[in-house]
């Protein structure tokens, strides 16, 4: 499998070779065995890289949770993808991130609403599909179990895994249990996808907002086992040198960051 964080828009100011760009937004794309996939987990950037073609070779998209960040620019992937006549075109999340698009996005005040909006034959431009928590389902060729973590909104964070290996997308979260219960059952798990989003002198606000500090992130590896890999992202971009920095600092060997950009094999 592979796990490719897909880079913003967003660029340093000079360009600084000591340190990857600036990632406020977040997506992933996924790429299977067996022509699994790709599978975008989460929509912050997904429809700011490339031109239509590119975007509509993501077969799908697998939403985490609502927050802006990771959902901001789904209109535009949709938009690319209507262009190649794929309407309508699905979404897939959990009831409440569901309810929180209808109510808060696509509401015909911050985006059009495009359930409603059709192509001349009727078919809706978009619909949501709602998909279960703690119940295994397919998407993309991929096989897909959910399970809560812990954020202010309902969040999901997800098992994917293409029959041969696995990744854990833990999503925004702080400090959970479920997760670790997950890796410990679900085959195959090769890495698991952690946030790092603020510095430990932030900790009053990252458990609050329901985030890890590389602190905080120390005491979730005491949870995992040995030689499972530890991919980190989601670094708030105003604190991400000092993150970084903290981090190498825990001298943990299972720790990758991911550049964005970058595609990981595993």
């Amino acid at each position: 499998m592979f796990v490719r964080l897909l880079p913003c828009s967003f660029h340093r100011i000079p360009k600084s070779d000591d340190l990857p760009d600036s990632q406020p937004l977040t997506s992933f794309v996924v790429r299977g065995a067996q022509g699994a996939g790709p599978l975008a987990i989460d929509a912050g950037s997904l429809g700011l890289v490339g031109e239509a073609e590119d975007m509509a070779r993501v077969r799908e998209v697998l939403l985490t949770h609502a927050h802006i960040d990771h959902v901001a620019t789904l209109p535009m992937w949709i938009e690319a993808v209507l262009s190649k006549d794929r309407a309508p075109v699905k979404v897939h999340a959990t009831a409440p991130t569901i309810q929180a698009l209808r109510e808060h996005f696509f509401n015909n005040v911050i985006f059009p609403n495009f359930e409603q909006l059709t192509e001349a034959d009727g078919r809706a431009l978009m619909e949501f599909v709602e998909v279960p928590v703690e119940k295994a389902f397919e998407i993309a060729g991929f096989h897909v179990q959910g399970f809560n973590v812990e954020h202010p909104v309902p969040t999901t964070g997800y098992y994917v895994t293409d029959g041969q290996d696995g990744v854990i997308f833990a999503a925004d979260s702080g400090p959970t249990e479920r997760l670790w219960e997950v890796v410990a059952t679900a085959p195959n798990v090769r890495a698991v996808v952690l946030e790092t989003s603020f510095p430990d002198w932030m900790d009053h606000i990252a458990m609050s907002a329901g985030h890890l500090t590389p602190n905080l992130l120390k005491r979730e590896l005491e949870k995992a086992p040995e030689g499972l890999r530890i991919l980190v992202a989601h670094l708030k971009p105003a604190y991400r040198a000092e993150i970084l920095r903290s981090i190498d600092l825990l001298e943990d060997r299972r720790i990758q960051f991911i550049e964005p950009g970058a595609e990981v094999e595993l």
